[in-house]
């Protein structure tokens, strides 16, 4: 019999491993099953609303990274930033998709947090690519963490290259824990694409950052007035340099701890539809290990899909495909394969 002392340690446990299961409730997308039409593109929108944050701040001496977290909120359910896209409403379409939990891939799907997949994040359509709002708060909340752990490795005398690589290891750490695995079954490599977009954009507001073969300047500066966006730089697509195909959970599928027996059917259910709606990429889908998603533009974040363990859309509906795709496509920002 476990004495007391271990007894009560472990129902202090048991409030934090439930904790970090709930994290799960909000954060997990179904982009196998595709809106029933294309959505309303909101990036304009979402980059113009940045920009506003930074430039109106009511505290103008706080440097704009500051600024921006503290308005986007650190909620682990839904961001002040993602409840404000959820409340978007344009005359020209749709803004989010969300499929019945009968009708997607996760609708017998096990998980540690049970029933977690009720509460799957909708898909948004942002700078020309899908994804679930969950990679919207990885990007800005995520992003941030990793921008403080490069902060923290450069004032000790870390290279830029070490740097980034201990950020990487945090969200790799917490993917495979309280932010995936642990809690919903699922290690997602678009949530974790999101977190080093983040990263990026967070180091571009104050200095230059490298994406594939371009340079990118900084995008804002101080003035008298307090931070503004240089002159020149529009402010609707401050932000599409940093989305990619990356953050689609179909393009970039993630690796399933559980129930891979049934959502491997769901998946080639779907094949038909889904090829349709992507047929302007069909040329991105490879299996894992000639993926795009490989790497962010050349960078490594965190990929992980063991090729034995691989659901996605290049094992499942090869019959739909247009032929193999024996190499991976060209990984540059001048490119159009993202």
């Amino acid at each position: 019999m476990p004495s007391r002392a271990r007894r009560i340690a472990r129902l202090r446990l048991l409030p934090l491993l439930l904790a970090g299961a709930t994290l799960a409730l909000a954060t997990e997308t179904d982009q196998f099953t595709t809106p029933p039409a294309p959505l309303s593109d909101i990036g304009p929108l979402l980059s113009r609303k940045i920009v506003r944050i930074i430039e109106q701040s009511n505290h103008p001496t706080d440097d704009p990274e500051r600024i921006l977290i503290d308005w986007v909120g650190r909620n682990v359910f839904a961001s002040h930033l993602v409840r404000w896209i959820k409340a978007i409403r344009l005359a020209d379409g749709p803004v989010t998709f969300l499929p019945h939990i009968h009708n997607s891939i996760y609708r017998i799907a096990l998980s540690p947090a049970p029933a977690s997949f009720l509460f799957d994040s909708p898909t948004v359509h942002v700078h020309g690519f899908y994804l679930g709002t969950d990679k919207i708060d990885h990007f800005f909340q995520q992003g941030f963490e990793y921008y403080e752990v490069v902060l923290k490795q450069e004032s000790l005398g870390a290279t830029p290259q070490q740097a980034l690589a201990a950020a990487v290891a945090r969200g790799v750490k917490q993917e495979h824990n309280y932010y995936g695995t642990l809690a919903s079954g699922i290690y997602s490599n678009a949530d974790l694409a999101a977190n080093y977009a983040g990263l990026k954009f967070y180091l571009n507001l104050r200095r230059p950052v490298r994406i594939g073969n371009r340079e990118l300047p900084p995008l804002f500066h101080r003035t008298p007035q307090g931070w503004r966006l240089r002159p020149g730089l529009d402010p609707s697509h401050i932000l599409e340099p940093f989305f990619s195909n990356h953050l689609d959970e179909s393009l970039n599928p993630s690796r399933y701890r559980f129930s891979r027996r049934t959502i491997r059917p769901l998946v080639r259910e779907r094949c038909a539809r889904w090829t349709r709606f992507y047929s302007d990429r069909l040329d991105l889908v490879a299996p894992s290990p000639h993926s795009f998603a490989a790497t962010w533009f050349g960078e490594p974040y965190g990929h992980w899909l063991p090729l034995n363990q691989e659901i996605s859309i290049a094992t499942e509906c090869a019959d739909y495909l247009p032929r193999p795709h024996p190499t991976p496509p060209r990984n540059t920002m001048d490119g159009e394969t993202q």
